[in-house]
Order: structure tokens, then C-alpha cells, then sequence
């Protein structure tokens, strides 16, 4: 699968939650790590390295 770039509204339609809770996951749970990659809290749409990041915490299947 080749990685893109996604905006929060669209990793939470691939997860099936809202935007909110996408946000909350990102900015509490795995904000250190994410942090690591460049990720700020303002941010909208998130870089391929962070969007790999949260396909492998999250288990998303991305094979659709």
C-alpha cells in the first residue's frame, strides 16, 4: 500500500468514528509519539509517517 497523506475527518471515517474521538486518540493517546514525528496538535491533515504510525496502532485495514 503506498501512503498518503490523510486529513483527521477521513482517518475517523476509516476507524468509524467521529472526528472528536480521532482527535482525542491523537492528541492524548498517542500524542508523545506522534510528537516524535512531527505531529502538532493544530494540525488537519496528517503526513504519511504519521498516517503508518496510526494504521499500525489502530490495526486499520487499508486493503479496500
Amino acid at each position: 500500500m503506498k501512503v498518503i497523506t490523510l486529513h483527521k475527518n477521513e482517518l475517523a471515517r476509516l476507524c468509524g468514528v467521529t472526528t472528536r474521538t480521532i482527535s482525542v486518540w491523537l492528541n492524548i493517546r498517542y500524542y508523545e509519539d506522534l510528537k516524535k514525528l512531527g505531529y502538532t496538535k493544530s494540525q488537519k491533515v496528517l503526513l504519511p509517517q504519521q498516517v503508518t504510525f496510526i494504521i499500525g496502532k489502530l490495526d486499520i485495514d487499508t486493503n479496500d
